[in-house]
Formats: structure tokens, sequence, C-alpha cells
């Protein structure tokens, strides 16, 4: 598998979603996020997307030169209207506007629609934790059929319609909580697809409700389902999930068709110091965090980890020693640059 710095691959990224019409700082900042999951070891957000997105702007599902607008708004929310923009682009928006609202107000509650795949969810939460203000973030995907079974079903009903909290530290990165309501993220299994690895025990199910570990299963036809995670609890919280992401911002739940495909999005934005002095908040933050590491360690574990330490850790590893992309997704990225004329070097 090739290997590249971030840079390397965010200036790629660029220039092939600029050559489809996209003004350049926004196809910088598509790229960089993306880049920015490969960077946090989040290679199923990462650049494996690229070929996703540059199909969608050629079937006219993804309009590479829209711009998001806030269609209505309160002092403290607003719905931001993504028009068939880039997710990150309009997903970065809806975080800008629901900060300044909470800075106004102590609390900004937007909604997003008309929104594309905003990627990893954990970027958008994590600069406003930077920023002194705790985001929570619950996204959908709707205009298809799901790739999650719901507990007890064996058919796709869900997506896999995950939940993101950032939380400021003092003189350290963010407390960042990033995951899906379902056992993995779906570009998770197609990851593993395109290395021609197997998938762990107990994320799949095939058409036909059995287990299986190969990923292949998720996209064949008839096709498989994702199992949510911890039974009854990941499939409740993902029911939530869409109905906050996908009923509350109009955009439509998981299984409605009649909608585009794209992410729905709901966050809530707490400006942290308007509810306590920053000082003490982040007070509490490192004495819990002590605490929990303080607890004796079961055999095999070499410390206790916070929500956010694995990805800034791995974020730090790939800086230093690049970032592998597996072959097949290179050779699709290859096959966009050849018809866009875009040069890889």
């Amino acid at each position: 598998m090739p290997r590249f710095s971030a840079p390397q691959l965010a200036e790629i990224g660029a220039r092939l979603f600029a050559a489809t019409g996209a003004a350049p700082d926004h196809a910088r900042q598509v790229a960089s996020l993306l880049v920015e999951a490969n960077r946090t070891g989040h290679d199923s957000h990462g650049i494996i997307r690229i070929p996703q997105y540059l199909a969608e702007i050629e079937k006219g599902l993804l309009d590479p030169k829209a711009v998001p607008r806030v269609e209505a708004e309160t002092a403290c929310t607003a719905v931001v209207e993504g028009n068939r923009c880039f997710g990150q682009v309009a997903a970065a928006h809806m975080a800008a506007v629901g900060l300044e609202k909470a800075r106004q107000s102590g609390i900004g509650g937007v909604s997003l629609k008309g929104a594309n795949h905003i990627g990893r969810l954990g970027s958008y939460v994590e600069d406003l934790a930077r920023q002194g203000a705790i985001g929570l973030l619950f996204v959908n995907t709707h205009g298809n059929a799901g790739c999650v079974a719901p507990w007890g079903g064996r058919a796709s009903r869900l997506g896999t319609n995950p939940v993101a909290i950032g939380v400021p530290r003092a003189g350290a990165d963010p407390l960042v909580l990033d995951m899906t309501t379902s056992m993995v993220a779906e570009g998770k299994v197609r990851v593993l697809r395109n290395r021609g690895a197997r998938a762990p025990e107990g994320w799949l199910l095939d058409h036909e409700g059995a287990p299986t570990t190969d990923p292949q299963t998720l996209y064949a036809d008839p096709r498989g389902s994702i199992l949510p995670f911890g039974g009854h609890k990941g499939y409740g919280l993902g029911v939530v999930v869409d109905l906050l992401a996908g009923a509350l911002t109009g955009d439509g739940c998981t299984g409605n068709l009649e909608v585009p495909f794209g992410n729905g999005a709901f966050l809530l934005v707490l400006d942290t110091a308007q509810f306590l002095p920053l000082e003490a908040f982040h007070g509490e933050v490192g004495d819990l965090a002590g605490f929990l590491r303080s607890t004796p360690l079961l055999a095999g574990f070499a410390e206790v980890l916070l929500p956010g330490e694995i990805e800034a850790r791995q974020r730090m590893r790939r800086d230093q020693e690049g970032i592998l992309v597996e072959e097949e997704t290179w050779n699709q990225i290859g096959a966009w640059a050849t018809k866009l004329g875009v040069s890889l070097d």
C-alpha cells in the first residue's frame, strides 16, 4: 500500500474537487477534513470517500458550487439549508452558526438539511471544544434504506446514526466521543472490503440474517446488514438519533427514499463559560480524568484512556510515519484523476 503525508493527500483531494468546479477554498476545506479523518485513524471517513463524492457530483446528487445558507433563525436556534453542497462545507457552517448563537445566548441549537455526507463528526465538535464550547452532534443517513438491522430484525432499516460530543480540556486535547450506534461505521466495512480483509465476528449479518465475516455481504444484492452495538441499547439510541437528525430537521428519517441521499444533522452547542467559569469546568474535567486513571488495571491493559486520546495519538503517529492508502482506493482515485485530467504527482 502506498504511503503519503497528510499535505500530499490534501493537495490531491483539493485538485480533484476543484476540477469539478468547486471553489478553491471549499475544495481545500473538504479535502483537509477527509485527510484529518485519516490522520486520526478513521480511514472510513478519509480519502476513501473521494471517489464517492466525485461519483455523486457526476450523477448530479452533489453540487460542488453550492453554498449553505441560514433559512430561519431565532436568538438561539437556526435552520441551515445545505443546497446539496459538500457536506463538510455545510457542517462547518452549521458549527459556526451554532457557536455564534451559543456565544449570544449560552446555547445554540442548529439543524442541517439538504447536505451531502459530512464526514467525520469528531472534527466539528473537537473544533468547538478548542474554542471553549461543548458540542453535541447527531447525524442520520436519509435517502436510502440504511445498512443497520434493528434489534431483532435481519434486514436493514437504520443508518449507522452516529453521535459525537466534544468537551474542552485545559492544557490537553479536548475529550471527543465519536461513535456510531451500530457495531461499526459502514466506511470501516468498506475499508476492509477494499483491503481484501475479513470483518470481526459480531459485526455483520448476510441477507438471510446469518452471521458473516465477509465485508462484501454488505454490498451484495440482496445486501446484508450491520448489527446495532449493545443490542437493544444501541438500537434505541439509533432510533432517537434518526428522529433528531431526520424528523426534526425535516430532511427525512432512514427509509425515506423520496429525498436525495445525504446526512441530516442536529447540533447543540453550549458556551461552557455561561454555565460555569471555564477554569472551574476545566478543574472538574481534570479531576474526573485523574480519578478514572487511578483505577487498578485489568490484566493486559497498560493504562486507562479517555475519549479522543486514541485519535490524538494516532494523529501524531501518522504525521510522523505517513498515511497508508489501500491499493483499491488509490486505483479508484487514479481513475478519477485520469477522467478529470488531474495530476497526482
